[in-house]
């Protein structure tokens, strides 16, 4: 085959490799993404189930609020929604319009206030008097009215220069009002008017307990209980008690303004809110919108439009509904304020209900799509080296067979020629003979004997390099069948090197034949470990170059029988050590090339010995010779 086409051959293979490995690639990374897109369908699918679920569960609270709002309305006016917004842990505020004026509970402490007491200066002689008669008025049941009082009495202790008398007085004021549900955010006054009282005194240490309290009071407030009007007087008694600008009260002070900030922004947008307006839309589901308010903070507003009665809404922070009915602890998802970045995941979007906050994965259902992801990256990348490495092995294997086909052809090229030479030549000699001899040129009796005597010997060298070749064949087919029986190698050995002594004798080799007494008879096939050890012997004698040197030995070690050609030739490097038994393998050293043969011998050796269960070792250096050893193990029976 011409080098073009072979590397047309070779190039094929390789762009349908490289396609194959791109199409299955190609699917594997499909079919991941189809799995991680099935994944965030079943979560969006979820998603949206909870979201529907958690808006039912929120519509329904929002309508009994209502409800109770107008019932409220009806039944106790101004008065019982401010006390039940008041109560409320659910809703921040609620607003109530009927003619035309919308009023916003619940109500902060300054917004109802208590009678202002007279406070107005007079004489120690009046204000005794005045004092005098706050005292012996009778009780009256109203407990503002009874707070007034106090107040009132309070005021004069003040004037009298009894700022510490006040102060507890005003206590008991605030006590009062702090007993009745409805009028514990009226306390604010008295505690207010206290904290002043302790600073009259010089007790600046109460004076600053008694405002921590009462604003600590506000903060826990669960509703927006605190306006501007409150925050003016907490900021001058801070300013007249705060240490330094990091002292907790200014915290508190920022804080409880912060709060009044939201309910004042909230409270101007709400009034305006069309749902809370006279003539209005009607609607059978309470309307919802979105409030803005300071800070950042976004108020949710859930109203409804009646054709009579009053219109009643609830306001409540959108992140408290988010705790409320999203809460923390569901690890598959957490809301965000708003819709991220483009290629972030969105679950669901909640709508205005929810302050249009959106549904996304979880921390640790992100972690999680991670791990799919870059595990489908693994498989993908996986199924790529996989894919790339198998059709690299095969093309390896598809090189490594083009170069061993044009290597066999090579070397069967080689083996024709030198087979051609070694049949050419010996048949020349014999036909040369044969003529002489047909012809009787030669009557010398001595030179016919000679004659003949050459015509027999090359005949025999044809019939070797014909059996070889034949065994060969037999051999590399599975044909060759070996004949085991019962056989004494030393005397194989013996009649071998018979065949092999008068010609080392004629050329003057230094020879030596060594067999250990007593060796076992075992099964093997007598005339293959013959053929072996002429095979051997026939390669010392070839290639003994100027060493001239021949060894036969056959000896025992355990249960093996070692028989060992050892010689002084030419030897081998590595890189012939390597391919020795190889098929139709001869060396392109020149002093191998001057002696005749196929590069059968040692093909034929190795499958010989290896029949048997054996193996052979090499070893040789060039220049100093070489040694082989043919191992053939036998049964403890054999002995």
């Amino acid at each position: 085959m011409r080098p073009g086409i072979q590397r047309l051959w070779v190039t094929i293979p390789v762009f349908i490799s490289l396609g194959l490995t791109g199409l299955t690639v190609w699917a594997v990374a499909r079919q991941g993404r189809a799995l991680r897109e099935r994944e965030l369908a079943d979560l969006r699918a979820l998603a949206a189930a909870q979201a529907a679920q958690r808006r039912a569960a929120l519509l329904g609270d929002v309508e009994r609020a209502l409800e109770t709002i107008g019932r409220a309305w009806e039944a106790g006016g101004a008065g019982d929604v401010d006390a039940w917004a008041a109560a409320q842990t659910r809703w921040w505020l609620c607003a109530v319009t009927t003619d035309g004026n919308t009023a916003v509970f619940p109500r902060t402490p300054l917004e109802a206030p208590l009678p202002a007491p007279d406070t107005q200066p007079g004489s120690h002689r009046d204000l005794l008097s005045r004092l005098q008669d706050l005292q012996q008025r009778p009780s009256s049941p109203d407990p503002v009215v009874q707070a007034g009082t106090l107040l009132a009495i309070a005021a004069c202790e003040q004037q009298l220069g009894h700022p510490l008398a006040a102060a507890r007085i005003l206590a008991d004021a605030a006590q009062l009002l702090r007993s009745n549900p409805r009028l514990a955010a009226l306390a604010f006054q008295a505690e207010i008017a206290r904290v002043e009282s302790f600073e009259a005194a010089g007790d600046l240490e109460r004076a600053r307990a008694t405002l921590e309290g009462l604003m600590n009071q506000l903060r826990a407030q669960p509703a927006a209980a605190v306006s501007r009007k409150e925050v003016e007087p907490l900021a001058a008694r801070v300013s007249a008690l705060a240490v330094t600008h990091d002292d907790p009260l200014e915290a508190a002070l920022r804080e409880l303004r912060d709060l009044a900030e939201r309910r004042a922004a909230a409270v101007d947008a709400l009034i305006a809110r069309p749902l809370l307006t006279e003539g209005g839309p009607v609607a059978d589901e309470p309307e919802v919108s979105v409030l803005g308010s300071t800070a950042g903070h976004p108020l949710v507003v859930f109203g409804r439009t009646r054709p009579s009665g009053p219109r009643v809404a609830v306001v409540c922070p959108a992140d408290e509904l988010w705790r409320r009915y999203w809460p923390e602890a569901d690890a598959t998802w957490q809301l965000a304020a708003a819709i991220p970045a483009p290629r972030s995941i969105v679950l669901a979007e909640l709508g205005p209900l929810f302050g249009d906050a959106v549904l996304v994965p979880s921390a640790a259902t992100t972690a999680r799509l991670e791990v799919v992801a870059r595990r489908q990256w693994g498989l993908v990348l996986a199924a790529a080296l996989g894919a790339a490495g198998g059709w690299g092995l095969v093309l390896w294997m598809m090189l490594g067979a083009v170069a061993r086909q044009r290597e066999l052809a090579r070397l069967q090229g080689r083996f024709v020629a030198d087979v051609s030479h070694e049949l050419k030549t010996p048949l020349a000699l014999i036909r040369l003979l044969s003529e002489t001899l047909t012809a009787q040129r030669v009557r010398d009796p001595q030179r016919v004997q000679a004659y003949h005597e050459t015509i027999t010997r090359e005949a025999e060298r044809l019939t070797v390099l014909l059996d070889n070749i034949l065994d060969l064949g037999r051999i590399e087919s599975g044909r060759k069948k070996y004949e085991f029986g019962m056989c004494d190698v030393g005397q194989v050995a013996r009649e071998a090197w018979a065949l092999f002594e008068p010609r080392f004798a004629e050329e003057g080799f230094e020879r030596h034949l060594d067999i250990a007494p007593h060796l076992p008879v075992i099964r093997a096939d007598a005339q293959a470990l013959h053929q072996v050890i002429v095979n051997l012997l026939q390669n010392a004698h070839r290639y003994a170059g100027q060493g001239k040197y021949a060894r036969l030995a056959v000896r025992r070690e355990g249960f093996v029988l070692l028989i060992t050609v050892e010689d002084h030739g030419i030897g081998m490097d590595a890189g012939q050590l390597r391919r020795l038994g190889e098929s139709f393998f001869r060396a392109d050293d020149t002093r191998v090339r001057q002696q005749r043969g196929a590069g059968l011998g040692l093909a034929i050796v190795n499958h010989i010995v290896t029949a048997h269960g054996g193996k052979i070792d090499v070893q040789s250096r060039p220049g100093q010779g070489s040694t082989f050893t043919v191992w053939i193990p036998f049964g403890p029976d054999e002995v």
